[in-house]
């Protein structure tokens, strides 16, 4: 046992510094950029600051244009007039659009992005911090899926071109886009916990296991299984067709070295690029699943604040994921920006 510890915390010291000499390279190679890349990383960070702030903006505009009272949706129209003045003063509801707008304004500065209400104990941002763990696992899990299901069947669809089993997993892949999430979820629990009781369903108290994270994260990663695989097949395409590709095949190497060692390492560029890039949407997309298979979450959390109309949660959900949204994407696009300077323009 105490070899074994030993050996476990090697690799891990091992895995550390690996990880520590990327970060390193990386941040030596931004610091030693050109003046392309650097102009390049201004302008992106401003857009995607333009881009938050847009979107925030248009969050409070169009909540506050839905008709009816939200008091009323929190209290119902029979409760006390004194209690419908004390939750629309606690709620800002009170002050003139401008007031609220800069009241939440100053809420994201102060990192609370305002309190609950009627309870003032507990801030917006304690309750995303409560509901995004479940959501980041679910997204990470899905991701998982959909890159162990693309890219087998993108590299098999690609050494069997024009085949039956490149036309069979073109339909597959198809029929992972064509296919609605809201109809995948029920199918996948009449099929896997109704008619084979394989996984646990919404109701099953080992619903929250890891085996009970397999159905959401299918349902959430099946379509960008199929956009990757895709993405796959055409890249693999187009690698197996260049020079050193031909070479490495003419030196006699394994058609498996070939292929893995040669050819993908150029073409799962672009497919690593498109999957960093959904990591954000799969955030996002997580409102459905989560609702189907009645997990916790940003998406149940962002649901019930727009049934009670609950103006500080869903402003502050929607900053939350529009960050996130943005910031996986800028990542991706500097770190690509790095790779090929051609994108720098």
């Amino acid at each position: 046992m105490t070899g074994d510890r030993l050996g476990t915390l090697t690799k891990l010291r091992r895995l550390l510094s690996l990880a520590w000499s990327w970060v390193t390279r990386l941040v030596e190679a931004l610091l030693s950029t050109s003046w392309r890349l650097r102009r390049y990383l201004v302008r992106r960070l401003f857009s995607s600051l333009v881009s938050v702030a847009g979107v925030v903006s248009l969050t409070f505009v169009l909540l506050h244009l839905i008709p009816g009272d939200p008091v009323d949706n929190l209290l119902g129209e029979d409760a006390r007039p004194q209690d419908k003045l004390e939750l629309r003063r606690c709620m800002d509801l009170d002050q003139t659009l401008p007031v609220q707008f800069g009241r939440f304004t100053k809420s994201i500065v102060d990192g609370t992005l305002g309190y609950s209400c009627p309870d003032r104990k507990v801030t917006v941002a304690q309750r995303i911090k409560k509901a995004l763990p479940p959501t980041v696992t679910l997204a990470v899990a899905a991701m998982a899926v959909a890159l162990c299901l693309a890219l087998p069947l993108g590299i098999v669809a690609a050494l069997k071109a024009r085949s039956r089993w490149d036309a069979a997993l073109t339909a597959v892949a198809l029929l992972g886009i064509s296919i609605p999430s809201m109809c995948l979820g029920p199918l996948l629990l009449y099929l896997f916990f109704v008619q084979l009781p394989w996984f646990p369903g919404p109701s099953s108290e080992d619903s929250g296991s890891l085996r009970g994270l397999v159905l959401p994260a299918v349902m959430l990663g099946t379509h960008l299984m199929a956009m990757l695989a895709r993405m796959t097949r055409s890249s693999l395409l187009d690698t197996l067709s260049e020079d050193y590709v031909r070479t490495a095949r003419a030196k006699g190497l394994p058609p498996w070295k070939v292929v893995l060692k040669h050819a993908m390492r150029n073409a799962l560029l672009p497919v690593i690029t498109v999957a960093g890039m959904q990591f954000g949407a799969l955030l996002a997309g997580a409102v459905v699943t989560e609702k189907v298979f009645a997990r916790p979450g940003l998406g149940t959390l962002l649901l019930e604040a727009i049934a009670q109309r609950d103006y500080r949660v869903v402003q502050g959900l929607t900053l939350v994921i529009a960050v996130m949204y943005v910031l996986i994407n800028l990542i991706v696009d500097v770190l690509y920006a790095a790779v090929d300077p051609r994108i720098r323009v």
